[in-house]
């Protein structure tokens, strides 16, 4: 299995962009390995191939900038069904847990993600990278 030293979170706001150019930097100022995840969410199956298919457009573009940083970033795309939402802030959870899930899988050193997604509401910390933080193994960069 392939070890990555970085693994960066993105949804392509505002912040997971910062997040990717930190990321970048990190992995190309070290010569590490470094993988970009995006997390397809959906009630419903065509909203997650529509939420996966949005997904893999933010990878290959994070793919084209590691390129012109002179990178390797590899890609990671994972769907996740959720029939229901039972209470408030499930789907941030599983976006955590998928996050943390892949960390702990590749063996991450450092995980890299924005301060807060595209849907948050809460102006200090969003719930995601809260979660990450709280639950991570590994460290942890928040990029505001």
């Amino acid at each position: 299995m392939t070890k990555y030293e970085i693994l960066v979170a993105t949804d392509d706001s505002e912040y997971a962009r910062k997040a990717e150019k930190a990321a970048m930097k990190i992995a190309r100022s070290y010569n590490i390995r470094m993988v970009a995840i995006y997390i397809a969410v959906g009630r419903k199956d065509s909203e997650r191939e529509e939420r996966t298919a949005k997904g893999e457009n933010v990878l290959n573009r994070v793919i084209e900038e590691g390129e012109k940083m002179g990178l390797e970033v590899n890609k990671l795309l994972v769907g996740v069904s959720m029939q229901r939402m039972p209470q408030k802030g499930a789907m941030a959870d599983t976006i955590a847990r998928a996050i943390l899930d892949a960390a702990e899988k590749y063996k991450v050193h450092t995980i890299v993600l924005g301060g807060k997604g595209e849907s948050e509401i809460n102006p200090e910390l969003g719930s995601v990278a809260l979660a990450v933080v709280k639950k991570a193994k590994c460290t942890v960069m928040v990029a505001r």
